[in-house]
């Protein structure tokens, strides 16, 4: 029975090499750590989200964060959105990362995006707002993506600060 994928043979290690295109479809790069789950007959890879075992702890931190600046928040892995809190939350979960926000997360430092920019935070997607608002989550010296402020107005030093915090915070529950 062809089922129409890709074949690949098992080496004498156990390893099973996934093609290129695959990789660069789905974002995969060398050091991605992948779960991987069995289902009946079926042997499932997934990349690992670094965010899992304290998804509770995030989604709380990016809540008070959203009610305290009246801001949308994200929280995005190196690759894409995983938890997203305030009005437009339905529109940004999941989205994936365009090369601005790609940019901003590799260099892990603090970053304000508007203008023009704005057009490379989401892959195929707008960003509705004036001002984009990115802080890593760094843990260890491992990058874990970042949080984010999606402002219409100029970010103030108290939101600034309560984002950095916020991220510090996150950083922590990760050791």
């Amino acid at each position: 029975m062809d089922s129409g994928g890709i074949v690949r043979r098992i080496d004498e290690l156990g390893r099973i090499v996934i093609p290129k295109e695959l990789r660069r479809t789905l974002r995969l790069t060398v050091g991605d750590e992948m779960e991987i789950l069995s289902s009946g007959e079926n042997i499932v890879l997934k990349k690992y989200n670094k965010y899992g075992s304290i998804k509770g702890v995030v989604k709380a931190v990016a809540k008070s964060l959203a009610q305290a600046t009246d801001a949308d928040v994200v929280v995005v892995d190196l690759t894409s959105v995983v938890v997203s809190l305030g009005k437009h939350k339905r529109k940004l979960e999941g989205l994936k990362i365009g090369g601005e926000l790609e940019k901003a997360v590799a260099l892990r430092r603090e970053t304000i995006l508007h203008g023009d920019d704005l057009k490379g935070v989401f892959e195929n997607s707008a960003c509705d707002c004036c001002y984009f608002v990115f802080e890593p989550i760094t843990q260890n010296g491992d990058n874990f993506g970042g949080m984010a402020l999606l402002l219409d107005t100029l970010p103030s030093d108290i939101a600034r600060a309560y984002l950095k915090f916020c991220t510090e915070l996150i950083g922590a529950s990760l050791a």
